[in-house]
This record gives structure tokens, sequence and C-alpha cells, in this order.
């Protein structure tokens, strides 16, 4: 099967590589509390602020975070030397950083919500819809196409994530399960994936679902199944950079709460799972028949 490296992208999505956990530098709350019981009174007055929303740095020049801690322009200089960064602009970077990898900590934010809840609604409602357009805009129709075949055709698919990655793919499984067979999700309980892998032949397709926070073992499957030839879609949000998958959706996952929002991931999943239904055709339709039919003959609904 000829090797190829297509992304899908929304637009907006940043071109990081998918990084390691243990290689990230040492956070800035980190850094503070490792330093915070010799911190003078007016570095204390500073660091208290950071501590309680460390993103707000990203936002703040240094001589408005003095202003809002009460503290000098000089008292911020010397808590970020101090925290060995060698300027205010790098601590700044570090806090963006966070807020890109996604840490719920670094994406609190001292604005209080509108406190009228039909204007919550509304800004929820607006937000998923946003992400959905951004996300669907910036797909790729041909490709789609390419990753819709493979779902259908493969021999097997395998489903692969960690934390909320794991229940995508689990709705994802789910779904294809009506129309084809052979659809595993991984990993299981005390299991490990070098088991699965070496199973696993170029006529399977190997779906990693992988959106921040990713752990490490994400990278490493998709570079030892590729290496081995097996076919590997990648879906991921936008901080997701180029990988050897041979296919890679990038879903918008950030709104302005401190949680992901995977409006536009569950929307893309389903897409592709009814699309799925329409490549397998006559052949899928019966099994969702037999399927139903057996669902009957086991009562196993109300």
């Amino acid at each position: 099967m000829p090797r190829e490296n297509v992304t899908v992208s929304s637009g907006n999505g940043g071109r990081s590589q998918l990084k390691s956990a243990p290689g990230r530098p040492r956070s800035l709350e980190a850094r503070i509390q490792g330093q915070y019981q010799s911190l003078p009174r007016s570095e204390r007055k500073i660091a208290d602020l950071i501590l309680e929303f460390p993103g707000e740095i990203a936002a703040y020049s240094a001589t408005e975070l003095a202003e809002l801690a009460g503290a000098s322009k000089a008292a911020v200089t010397r808590l970020i030397r101090r925290l060995d960064y060698s300027n205010f602009e790098e601590a700044r970077r570090a806090a963006r950083d966070a807020q890109r990898w996604g840490s719920p900590v670094y994406l609190l934010s001292k604005e209080a919500p509108n406190a009228e809840f039909p204007a919550r609604i509304k800004n929820h409602i607006d937000q998923d819809a946003q992400i959905i357009t951004r996300t669907f805009e910036g797909l790729d129709g041909e490709i789609l196409e390419q990753v819709t075949q493979a779902l259908a055709s493969a021999k097997r698919v395998w489903l692969y994530g960690f934390r909320n990655s794991h229940y995508l793919a689990g709705y994802f499984r789910w779904q294809l399960i009506q129309v084809r067979g052979e659809v595993q999700l991984l990993p299981n309980a005390g299991e490990t994936l070098a088991e699965y892998i070496s199973d696993m032949t170029r006529d399977d397709l190997f779906v990693v679902i992988g959106f921040r926070r990713r752990l490490p073992e994400v990278g490493k499957a998709i570079r030892i199944a590729s290496k081995t030839g097996i076919p590997v879609l990648l879906i991921a949000d936008t901080t997701a950079g180029k990988t050897e998958a041979k296919w890679t959706i990038r879903c918008e996952v950030q709104g302005s709460d401190l949680f992901d929002r995977y409006s536009a991931a569950m929307s893309v999943l389903h897409f592709l799972s009814v699309a799925v239904v329409d490549e397998c055709g006559a052949k899928g339709r019966a099994r969702l028949k037999r399927v139903e039919r057996l669902h009957r003959d086991f009562h196993e609904f109300d």
C-alpha cells in the first residue's frame, strides 16, 4: 500500500509535534511552589496572584501584573529571575504553552461568567457552533473519502485512545459495529499494546484518537504501527503536529471555558460513521438488519 502523509487541517491549528510529557519543562506554578516558602512578602503577593490564575500571566505585562498584585515591577522582575526564567516574556510563553497543551488550571479566568443563565446557555451553544464550523471548514472532501473507504474496507479496525479520547473511541466503535464487524477498542484493562500491534497487518486500519493532553504512548504507537506498514488514522485537536500517520484529522476543542469542548470531535465521528454506512452499501445494511433482529429476539431494549 503506498505511503502518504496527508493532513486534514482545520486551518487555525498549531503545528507542534506530539510531545512526551516527561520532556516538558517544569510548569510556572510548580516553580513557584518550589520557592514559595522562601519568597519575600512583595514577591509572594505576585506569586499568590499567579497561583490563583496562572494562565492570566499570558495576558498581562509585567507592569500590569505588578499593579494587580499591589506590588512593584521590580518585585515581578526579581520573582521571574528567582523562578529561573531569563525574562518576563519567557514566563508568559510558558503560560501560553500550558494553555495550548490544555491544562485546565491555565485556562481559569479571573473574569466571572455572565450571571444570566439564558446568556450563558446562548454562549455555550455559540461556542459549540463555532468550533464545529471551523473544524468542518478545514476538512478536505477527497481525504475524507479515502478515510471512509479505509474504515469500510479494512479487514479489522483497531481504535486506540486514552482519557477522554478513550470514550470518543468507544463511541466511534459502537457506530461502526452496526454495519461492519472486527472493530476493536484499545487499550483494555491490564493489557499492553504490543500484543495487539503484533497481530495487525497492512490490511487493517489503526485509528488513534489523540486529543490533548496526549500521553507519550500515543506518539509511540503511531510511530511503531507506521513503521510496520499498518495504515494509521490520527484524529486529534489542532495542537497535534505532523506525525507518521497516513491521515490526520484535526478538530477544534478550545472555547472560552477551562474544559475542552468535544462537540466538533463527536460531529466528525458521527459524519464518518454515516459515511461508512453508505460506503458499506447492501452488505452493511444487511448486517444492521441482523443486529436489529437480534436486539428484538433478546428483548434487549424497552
